[in-house]
């Protein structure tokens, strides 16, 4: 039987990206059980669909996601731990073909060997993102849903709760924050792990961000590929924990000053963060 890992052994590359990531949120703690989730567009690397690829029967969506039509994505399975999407892809995710103008979705069929789960239950959310960044010819083609501790914590204290607040913070504690997420973080405050009114939140924040911080929940960030996704959330979580270090010790961290951080942003051609 030719190597099945979920439609995708053309493409060892993705196969690799997807492992590595996920052994990496399990690795930072970020992954407790099933946490978390991944998705892939991995359209582009389909003239057409081979024709040795079998598909279940059609399964029937709550939206229409009509710019997804014909699309190809790869989706962690529901209840599928990271630990185990790093070593055994094959049984822990779903390649997912996007049929009937967007109404619904038909899975390829795995070997008898393998057996074939679900996709994740935060499905809608990412078909939603990824219908935007089709919509929008955005060059993301990478979501990836983890529970990075100290971020997380931060939205537990009242004082933080604020997207502005949360990201001065983050910024001023160290210099590769200010740089490499220098929109920010978008803040949607809890709603119902996925709900459209969930969904519908994280859109209107990737507006003007990249990395997403749900409420009392986790976070979520969109790349180019697995790594650059996971390296945004890992930068901001950096942050978080040099701030709750300084804490711990006693101390209020004293964070880099607005003014320097303003001649970094200038140093790099950064435009200064709305208001």
């Amino acid at each position: 039987m030719r190597e099945f890992i979920a439609g995708i052994a053309e493409i060892p590359e993705i196969r690799e990206e997807i492992a590595t990531v996920a052994g990496y949120l399990w690795d930072k703690g970020w992954a407790e059980r099933n946490a978390g989730n991944l998705s892939y567009n991995v359209t582009r690397f389909y003239d057409e669909l081979p024709d040795e690829f079998d598909f279940e029967a059609p399964v029937s969506l709550s939206h229409t996601f009509a710019h997804l039509n014909n699309q190809l994505l790869l989706v962690t399975a529901t209840g599928s731990r990271m630990r185990d999407v790093a070593t055994d892809i094959a049984a822990n995710i779903c390649l997912l073909h996007i049929i009937d103008g967007g109404k619904a979705y038909r899975q390829l069929l795995k070997p008898e060997v393998i057996k074939t789960i679900a996709p994740t239950s935060e499905l809608p959310v990412h078909l939603a993102i990824h219908e935007k960044l089709c919509t929008e010819n955005r060059p993301e083609k990478v979501i990836i849903h983890t529970h990075p501790n100290r971020l997380i914590a931060m939205t537990h204290i009242r004082e933080f709760c604020s997207q502005s607040v949360i990201n001065n913070i983050l910024w001023s504690m160290q210099p590769e924050t200010c740089i490499f997420i220098h929109e920010g973080l978008g803040f949607v405050p809890y709603l119902q792990t996925g709900s459209d009114a969930l969904a519908q939140a994280t859109l209107t924040a990737l507006e003007k961000h990249r990395v997403v911080l749900w409420e009392k929940h986790g976070c979520l960030a969109i790349g180019e590929n697995a790594p650059e996704a996971f390296d945004l959330i890992d930068i901001a979580e950096k942050s978080a924990d040099i701030f709750f270090t300084c804490r711990n010790a006693g101390f209020q961290a004293e964070g880099i000053p607005l003014a320097d951080l303003k001649k970094l942003r200038d140093s790099f051609g950064i435009a200064q963060p709305e208001e």
